[in-house]
């Protein structure tokens, strides 16, 4: 083989892995362009079976909350899920892990957590405690609040505490807003749950507007009869007048009766 035929050889080799760069490099471009175009695709559902679909927390629940009542949940990985504004009602979470999950508006009427694994779940206003209780206090030292928990199968409430302080049962609540962390725990040991509860205290002596202990009424003369007024400048005047009348009068009387007198 002549150097000239080797030299050509090598030119079109290297022109075709050229031409194969080329056509990898622009030929896959319009795909990875279109996978770009497109975004990241959905995450899927934690759990998803027979139409009880269940988000993971960090994709927010489920449009309308998760439809599960009755579904037997009882083992499944359920940690870090979304049940908020979920049908809970009768579902199975046997020994299942729901840990640092939510279920704010979740409806957990007859629902199991027997073993469940609940430690950082919130179960804030899913019914165990209200949300927000009021109470009206007889006088401004504030008033004792009675909680009474509506417990699922399997959760026992272990007690409730402000700023990790322990709050005893008889504890007076201040006039005001107090924050408090109510704990709930199923048959796992140190494991525990939580639902914030506010307390809003108010007193009657101070939220109604005070009565005034005497209003003076207008009299029945000052209504019905005018005020009585003075004389007018022009009546002034009149007397004033007429006063300086009679005295001149008087005074040409003494001296008529005077001249008079001399004359006889």
């Amino acid at each position: 083989m002549t150097r000239h035929s080797r030299r050509t050889r090598r030119t079109t080799l290297f022109a075709g892995i050229a031409a194969a760069f080329v056509l990898v490099l622009f030929g896959g471009a319009p795909a990875f362009a279109a996978g770009a175009l497109a975004g990241p695709m959905l995450a899927d559902p934690v759990y998803s079976h027979d139409g009880c679909i269940i988000n993971r927390s960090a994709n927010g629940p489920v449009a309308g909350g998760s439809q599960c009542p009755g579904v037997d949940l009882s083992g499944q990985h359920l940690a870090q899920s979304d049940f908020d504004g979920a049908n809970l009602t009768g579902t199975n979470f046997a020994k299942a892990d729901v840990q640092a999950s939510t279920f704010a508006g979740a409806v957990i009427t007859g629902a199991d957590f027997s073993g469940t694994r609940i430690v950082g779940a919130d179960f804030t206003g899913a019914g165990i405690l209200p949300p927000t209780v009021d109470a009206v206090a007889a006088t401004t030292a504030g008033t004792a609040v009675s909680l009474t928990p509506v417990l699922p199968k399997g959760l026992t409430m272990t007690g409730c505490s402000i700023a990790g302080e322990q709050v005893d049962a008889t504890a007076v609540f201040p006039l005001g807003q107090t924050g408090l962390v109510c704990s709930f725990a199923s048959s796992r040991p140190n494991e525990v749950a939580t639902v914030l509860v506010k307390i809003s205290v108010t007193n009657t002596a101070t939220s109604a507007p005070p009565v005034p202990v005497f209003t003076p009424q207008p009299s029945a003369t000052s209504a019905s009869a005018p005020a009585a007024q003075g004389p007018s400048m022009q009546t002034l005047s009149l007397l004033l007048v007429g006063a300086a009348a009679v005295i001149v009068l008087g005074v040409v009387a003494l001296v008529v009766r005077g001249v008079r007198g001399k004359r006889d």
